[in-house]
């Protein structure tokens, strides 16, 4: 659960049904009120192509898709699971084109700046948290280089690899990774200390029973 963003999983649909009466009655007890149109079921697993009967919440259906949204993320329904970036591709191009659109006469440099300001915050956004197949990271790789070539005034058909270079810029692909690196040391390094830490403890306590216990036997022999 986030803020008043909810997600139910669940293995069978008798299960989810069980979870969604639960959510009703609680909601009722508190004086919530779900709302239906807002709700949707995804399915993910090898009955992603069946059709499944609506499921019940407070006596309204709640309808099956083939995509949904949740957190800003779209998830598709598959045999496991998968994302759909296609709207992020529409909203980043759309930023884009608002900053085009109130930008004439501004330096190359000046609109890049606004470009990762603005608009990269959009391809990127949750990114390098999910499992994204190497066709979809080379897509908004495609989408940033497109974006970079009309700030520059390149062609299509040219590369600007040498660009991002001169301009010491990484590409998508290296963003995301360098992004889920960041990710994991900031998660790991700290629960690493935690480990540590908590073993040191352990082990001081375990020297002091030791101790303890050598001083008894000793005691009791002298």
């Amino acid at each position: 659960m986030y803020a008043d963003d909810i997600l139910l999983l669940s293995p069978t649909v008798s299960g989810l049904q069980n979870m969604l009466d639960i959510c009703a009655e609680v909601a009722s007890i508190l004086s919530l009120e779900f709302n239906v149109t807002k709700s949707q079921c995804l399915v993910i697993g090898k009955m992603c192509k069946s059709e499944i009967m609506p499921m019940n919440l407070n006596g309204n259906n709640v309808i099956w898709c083939d995509t949904i949204k949740y957190l800003g993320v779209h998830l598709q329904s598959d045999r496991c699971v998968k994302f759909n970036i296609s709207h992020t591709k529409r909203n980043f191009y759309a930023a884009c084109n608002s900053i085009f659109l109130h930008s004439h006469g501004v330096n190359d440099i000046a609109l890049l700046h606004l470009r990762e300001s603005y608009s990269f915050s959009v391809i990127m956004y949750a990114f390098p948290a999910l499992s994204l197949t190497n066709r979809q990271v080379k897509e908004l790789n495609v989408c940033w280089n497109n974006v970079i070539r009309r700030v520059f005034g390149y062609h299509k058909w040219e590369s600007v690899n040498a660009l991002l270079l001169s301009l010491e810029r990484l590409n998508v692909r290296y963003l995301i990774m360098l992004r889920k690196v960041t990710f994991y040391r900031r998660f790991i390094v700290p629960t690493l200390l935690f480990v540590i830490c908590f073993y040191r403890f352990y082990a001081v306590i375990i020297m002091k029973k030791i101790c303890l216990k050598l001083f008894l036997v000793v005691g009791s022999l002298l």
